[in-house]
């Protein structure tokens, strides 16, 4: 049975909160809505793991914006933020180790359209077979339906899948789909916890998890 490790996009991947705060700002500012408090930490976080539709819905309620913001946003080239994108530490010679040992990489994230340019521009889209976004699922995180597209995709089973996530969002959708998971940078529940992506390697070679 091949094993598969998933990864989140924003915040695992990339520290991208830089641009997802510029984004909104832009947004936001575009249609007059006061921008969004990023001194409160469960605003950031809110923005960090929603969709955004979701995001929009929180600060908005009249119907027929929420649709106008929707269709800009769909349209709105978030490339004008991509230079305000970081990959995180050591994530490129990860993912190169991770391949060349024969494991399968996959991206499940909250993130839409823009995921695939920004693997391009960073250089990380030759690692990942399959990658599923908020737009190839019916309901995204904290929904379990995407790590059951990777599976399919894959023809594997559960025990198979290794999701690194940094959210709340991505944990409840691990723990939904009875997936593997390790928590990357930020605590959640009794999860494991990396600090550094080399630290995927320890866990590879201690877990009943391994390729």
């Amino acid at each position: 049975m091949k094993n598969i490790i998933v990864y989140d996009c924003d915040g695992v991947l990339f520290d991208s909160t830089a641009a997802v705060k510029g984004y909104y700002d832009f947004l936001f500012g575009k249609y007059g809505i006061p921008k969004i408090d990023w001194e409160n930490p469960s605003l950031v976080s809110l923005a960090m793991m929603g969709t955004n539709e979701g995001i929009i819905r929180n600060f908005v309620t009249d119907e027929k914006l929420i649709g106008e913001m929707l269709e800009f946003a769909t349209n709105m080239n978030f490339k004008l933020f991509i230079d305000l994108m970081k990959p995180n530490p050591n994530i490129h010679d990860t993912l190169e180790k991770l391949q060349s040992s024969g494991r399968s990489l996959a991206v499940f994230t909250n993130r839409g359209i823009s995921l695939s340019y920004l693997l391009t521009h960073f250089g990380m889209g030759n690692f990942f077979s399959y990658t599923v976004t908020c737009m190839d699922v019916a309901k995204p995180k904290p929904n379990p339906e995407g790590l059951y597209k990777i599976m399919d995709y894959f023809g594997t089973e559960k025990d198979a899948l290794l999701f690194i996530g940094d959210s709340m969002t991505d944990y409840l959708a691990a723990k939904a789909a009875d997936v593997h998971f390790l928590a990357y940078e930020n605590r959640l529940e009794d999860s494991i916890l990396i600090k550094d992506h080399t630290e995927v390697f320890d866990y590879l070679c201690v877990s009943s998890f391994s390729a």
